[in-house]
């Protein structure tokens, strides 16, 4: 699966969505004088996990949250659900880290100061 998601990572760093959130991210950071390696390191990471939890999401839509695990003959739980939850705390980590979003204030609702703007809660 690892060379599906970069394929399909490639081709996710191509979209407009993409380069509009690196763009944002990145004259956030410049505005606040974060331009030192650390920083863009950082971005460079939190937006390889933003193309993961795509591919992720992508999966779960196309797949569905269960699916037929072959060799016990029975439908199991998508992995993709757990690796998309562990991928957005990470994200969550990074971007408080990144300054954009205080990691002691308190959220509001289960899309507040969300990362990927999506409702991650079940």
């Amino acid at each position: 699966m690892t060379g599906e998601v970069k394929t399909v990572a490639g081709d996710i760093r191509r979209t407009k969505k993409y380069r509009e959130l690196k763009s944002s991210m990145e004259d956030s950071l410049r505005s606040r004088g974060l331009i030192e390696p650390v920083y863009t390191e950082l971005l460079s990471r939190y937006l390889d996990l933003w193309c993961e939890y795509q591919n992720l999401t992508t999966d779960i839509n196309e797949r569905g949250v269960t699916v037929m695990d072959e060799k016990r003959g029975m439908l199991v739980e998508n992995r993709s659900l757990t690796i998309r939850h562990q991928t957005s705390n990470k994200m969550l980590d990074i971007y408080a880290a990144l300054g954009f979003r205080d990691i002691s204030a308190p959220r509001t609702g289960a899309k507040a100061n969300s990362p990927t703007g999506i409702d991650d809660e079940l």
